[in-house]
């Protein structure tokens, strides 16, 4: 006869579990599910009786208050057998915080959540895995939240589920928002850098490559004479510039002076 025992322990620790500030966790608000939780699977094996609990810490490393427990643990299960109230412990197993985790959203079947996997945390000679699956309530959700529930132990792979609005994307973190602009795909910033990049390119081009052409035709003493020379043509360039273009618009928009001339 299986008795399933799920609680919350208010424990801190002085570094981090499943880490709150990590950028895939950066849209959801996993700092308001902050806290070491347990969950307690009994198991009544005649004469003893066997109690399974998994330790989670959210934003709180296991490090303190969960006595056998491994040193900077994202995961603990402990594993005790009681016989004439004599405790003994059977099994440990701790998932580091410093293992490779994949985070995985996902939003489908009208659910929204992510789900965080450990591969490879050893166990003696072997190597397990875990999978936690933090789901979004939805609006109509009634059942209890900010639980988790074992869905599967075999020794091999831990996988375990909670609902939480931790898990529910914030609505002003990452959402994607509409353009109010027509037709917008995020092109016109695109074409504009690369624009400027070459008329970048273009401007150094011209003023090193008209340096070099002076200073081989041996109009200037050194190179750093013809590039000044050349730059200070391109300063007046510029200055006439605005002069040039006003003369072309008045020639094209027929707005010139015309008062000069008269008609024979």
């Amino acid at each position: 006869m299986f008795k399933l025992v799920v609680s919350a322990l208010a424990l801190l620790a002085s570094t981090t579990a499943i880490d709150c500030g990590a950028k895939e966790l950066s849209a959801y608000n996993f700092e308001s599910f902050k806290g070491i939780h347990s969950l307690s699977v009994l198991k009544d094996t005649p004469p003893s009786h066997t109690n399974n609990t998994w330790y989670f810490g959210v934003c709180d490393t296991i490090n303190e208050g969960v006595d056998k427990c491994p040193r900077n643990s994202d995961i603990c299960g402990i594993t005790t057998i009681s016989v004439d109230k004599q405790e003994v412990v059977s099994e440990v197993i701790g998932f580091n915080s410093n293992l490779q985790k994949a985070y995985e959203p996902f939003d489908k079947d009208n659910s929204q959540g992510i789900v965080i996997r450990y591969k490879n945390a050893n166990w003696g000679e072997n190597l397990v895995d875990a999978e936690i699956t933090f789901t979004c309530p939805g609006s109509g959700d009634k059942d209890a939240l900010d639980v988790f529930q074992l869905d599967k132990w075999d020794g091999d792979v831990l996988q375990v589920s909670v609902k939480t609005k931790a898990a529910c994307i914030t609505d002003n973190k990452h959402k994607d928002k509409p353009s109010t602009r027509p037709n917008d795909n995020g092109e016109s910033w695109g074409w504009f850098t690369w624009i400027f990049i070459f008329m970048v390119l273009f401007l150094s081009i011209y003023i090193v490559g008209g340096a070099w052409f002076q200073y081989n035709k041996g109009n200037s003493i050194d190179f750093q004479t013809a590039l000044k020379e050349v730059l200070e043509n391109f300063v007046d360039l510029l200055r006439g510039l605005p002069a040039f273009v006003r003369e072309i618009v008045e020639k094209v928009t027929g707005n010139g002076n015309r008062g000069e001339y008269s008609a024979v």
